[in-house]
């Protein structure tokens, strides 16, 4: 397991909506099938949407950097219908730092923000053969709460299964 002393994670600014982009772009490309949007349908998003994404209060993305290269990705996004709910999504690490634990600092980053922003429940989904995604929400205690049937960007059809955590409870 990896000291993490060459990596750190922050949250996107407005200043970011480049660097974010990019990340999130190579993300869909990189791992097709792993992410509730395609490539396709987000390289055409307006730069307005991009910075929305950062900027708008209820939603945050974070970079994950090994020294001063964004090598990574997660966010969180709180339910405007319910704002003690949030759902984490978005994440992704470059093949060359994975398996090295970094996925605790995308989970923490989102826990913490979650914290500070009033969320009491989290939400997170993978598609059943993400089996690191799994792995690492299981690591976090999260709990089964249902499977739904999806279509992902890949065009295969594969369970997406859902979980959730109080972190009003949660103690790490």
């Amino acid at each position: 397991m990896s000291t993490h002393a060459n990596y750190s994670i922050r949250q996107f600014t407005a200043e970011d909506v480049d660097a974010y982009k990019r990340i999130r772009l190579e993300a869909l490309a990189t791992e097709p099938g792993m992410f509730g949007n395609s490539y396709a349908m987000e390289v055409a998003l307006p730069q307005e949407d991009w910075i929305n994404r950062i900027s708008l209060p209820g939603n945050a993305r974070f970079g994950l950097y090994c020294n001063d290269e964004l090598i990574g990705l997660t966010g969180i996004i709180i339910n405007a219908a319910k704002p003690t709910e949030a759902y984490m999504t978005q994440s992704y690490i470059h093949k060359a730092h994975r398996g090295k634990g970094l996925s605790a600092m995308l989970y923490d980053a989102r826990i913490a923000w979650a914290r500070d922003n009033g969320v009491a429940t989290l939400t997170i989904s993978h598609r059943k053969s993400n089996l690191a995604s799994k792995a690492a929400n299981q690591h976090y205690s999260f709990i089964y709460h249902h499977t739904e049937s999806r279509t992902w960007p890949d065009g295969v059809t594969e369970d997406n299964i859902c979980y959730t955590l109080n972190i009003a409870r949660h103690v790490k």
